[in-house]
This record gives structure tokens, C-alpha cells and sequence, in this order.
């Protein structure tokens, strides 16, 4: 057997999460968990992984051009 308890501080909380419910911006939040679940993204994921490296590889290298600078002024100090 199980009681509910009701205390009148959560009263507040408990009307915002219905609220959450009805709006229209969880849905493409609930599709997209869909999309994750249930479709083979990460199989057709491997195919752009060259790419993918290939970008990663270009942030690293543009990250250090504008932060070696930087670091150089900090020890310099």
C-alpha cells in the first residue's frame, strides 16, 4: 500500500512540471531522442570520419596559432 504526501513547498514545482509538458519544444527534443535510439547514425557516422579527423586537425592547429602567443606574453611577464 502506498500513501502519497503532498507537501504545500512543492506545490509550486509540481504545477511547472505539467506545464513543461504541454509545450511544444519538448517534442523535437523527444524526435531527436528517437533519432538517436532507434536509427544507425553511428554506422553511417564512420564513413565521414577521414573528414571529421581532418577538421580536428585543423582546430588544433588553428587553436595553437592563436594560442601560443598568448602563453609566450604570460612567461614573459
Amino acid at each position: 500500500m502506498q500513501a502519497d504526501i503532498t507537501f504545500s513547498e512543492n506545490v509550486a514545482g509540481t504545477k511547472v512540471a505539467y506545464t513543461l509538458k504541454k509545450f511544444k519544444a519538448i517534442n523535437p527534443i523527444r524526435e531527436f531522442q528517437q533519432f538517436i535510439e532507434k536509427s544507425d547514425w553511428d554506422v553511417s557516422l564512420r564513413g565521414y570520419e577521414k573528414y571529421m579527423n581532418w577538421f580536428s586537425y585543423g582546430a588544433i592547429i588553428a587553436s595553437s596559432i592563436f594560442f601560443i602567443p598568448v602563453c609566450i606574453s604570460i612567461f614573459n611577464r
